[in-house]
């Protein structure tokens, strides 16, 4: 070929033909390699370049699925069967089935291989949408179609190849898995069928924190927010749960010393969180918040502290994170966002504050149905309430967007009376009496209002906090 014909060529597709052998060889020997992929990396037929490959991969699937055994002999009737197709290297059905086998790697292997696969896949896909976008520059088609083409061909990459087919399911299988829910709950009536919180109440009427469900737990400064998330990312993990929380203000160690003062918490013998930032706590305590840290070791908890954070960036930390966690044998199941609105908006809306919340809270959503895990974004309130006598948040406080009370699944306001209480003196000494009574009536008190629940019921749920320790328990359990 002369360098003119090189030039003018089309270009060869990204594949590797051995990387599809190596895998399919590895399946036919060892169907366990199969499993191992649909685990890490699961593909689909289309995601082979060499037809013949995709062909092998839909019948070795199917097969799988219906619960036959995958050998030698299954994958000789099927390719016996593409009477006239030539195979690769124009081998007859026995040598290629032999070639296949001899390319096998291992089961530890076949993971990399899928997603070798199927990132090259991604990248043909990548080409065809770039083609689309190319001829509609140049041609007559209408730039909004074609533009729509690319954007159909752009989200197929960005989802997740587990979720490709879990896009639509029919009601048979839907409602197959609601009875299956409701079987293993009149089973296990005190079983929470999600991530438990820490917070019985709260438990109580969501079941846990559920996957794929975006949660706003929201309110004014001061109303112990980021100590609710820090409580609950902490019960998580003490359940084995993995847990990744985006701090955009706090720093890791502010949050250890929170987890670090609640470990330790004993209302006859406090240690707050200052106390062990400064250093300032006799032996006997140093020593009962050195106890404490030996909890921590090992704890599925992972703290990203870079502030400023866009939406994209956090989805692309939150999937490699899951990624590997899964490459260990983990998984991933819960990511905290503290919090939503010091995440940095694209400049598609760029000075458009509402537009920019909803784009974040959209893609919250998006990003909680796409890992399957349940996301907490704390939100702040409107500063309107501020200037109502009555001070517990409602829906309409949420601030920014309306998208936010659409968006979430669940949503708890935070309300603390002793906060307004200590920053409001008067100069009458009978009101201020009363006032002081009532601080010492509340100081401790915390109210979660479920303002909103998809899956279940709202309500009020009365919590202990003390805010100096970051200790959270239930209203009759203070230690």
């Amino acid at each position: 070929m002369t360098y003119i014909d090189a030039l003018f060529s089309e270009p060869m597709l990204p594949h590797s033909i051995e990387a599809e052998q190596c895998l399919l060889g590895a399946i036919i020997m060892n169907q366990d390699a199969l499993n191992a992929v649909e685990r890490r990396y699961p593909l689909i037929p289309v995601d082979f370049f060499e037809p013949v490959h995709q062909f092998l991969f839909e019948k070795i699937s199917g097969a799988h699925n219906a619960g036959q055994r995958i050998d030698v002999g299954l994958v000789v009737a099927e390719l016996r069967s593409l009477a006239g197709t030539i195979l690769p290297g124009e081998m007859t059905v026995g040598a290629y089935v032999a070639r296949l086998a001899a390319a096998a790697t291992t089961i530890i292997n076949a993971p990399d291989y899928a997603r070798t696969i199927r990132e090259l896949s991604d990248r043909r896909k990548l080409l065809d949408a770039a083609a689309v976008l190319t001829a509609s520059a140049h041609g007559d088609t209408s730039p909004h179609d074609s533009a729509a083409a690319a954007i159909d061909v752009l989200d197929e990459i960005a989802t997740p190849a587990a979720q490709r087919d879990a896009i639509r399911v029919d009601i048979e299988t839907a409602s197959n898995r609601s009875l299956a829910r409701m079987v293993k709950g009149m089973e296990n009536p005190d079983l929470v069928t999600g991530i438990a919180t820490g917070m019985p109440g709260i438990d109580d009427r969501t079941g846990g924190l559920q996957a794929g469900d975006l949660i706003i737990l929201a309110g004014r400064p001061g109303m112990g927010k980021s100590g609710v998330a820090v409580a609950m990312a902490k019960a998580a993990a003490l359940n084995g749960v993995a847990s990744l929380y985006f701090s955009l203000e706090m720093s890791e160690v502010s949050l250890s010393d929170r987890i670090l003062a609640d470990l330790c918490y004993d209302n006859r013998d406090r240690i707050t969180y200052e106390s062990i930032a400064r250093g300032r706590l006799p032996t006997d305590q140093a020593e009962r918040v050195i106890a404490a840290q030996r909890k921590l070791r090992g704890l599925p908890l992972t703290i990203e502290l870079q502030g400023g954070l866009s939406l994209s960036q956090i989805a692309a930390r939150a999937r490699r994170h899951k990624s590997t966690l899964e490459r260990k044998g983990g998984a991933l199941g819960l990511i905290v966002i503290d919090h939503m609105h010091l995440v940095a908006a694209s400049k598609r809306y760029s000075g458009q504050r509402v537009n920019e919340v909803t784009e974040i809270s959209n893609g919250l959503k998006a990003l909680a149905k796409e890992l399957n895990v349940p996301v907490l974004a704390l939100a702040q309130l409107s500063r309107q309430v501020e200037t109502r006598d009555e001070k517990r948040p409602t829906l309409s406080d949420l601030r920014d967007s309306g998208a936010i009370e659409q968006d979430a699944d669940l949503i708890i306001f935070l309300y603390r009376e002793a906060y307004y209480l200590e920053r409001t003196k008067s100069d009458n000494e009978d009101i201020d009496q009363k006032r002081e009574a009532r601080l010492q009536e509340v100081r401790n008190a915390l109210e979660a209002n479920i303002a909103k629940n998809r899956n279940g019921e709202g309500g009020l749920v009365n919590l202990f906090f003390d805010a100096g320790c970051n200790a959270i328990r239930t209203a009759t359990r203070w230690v």
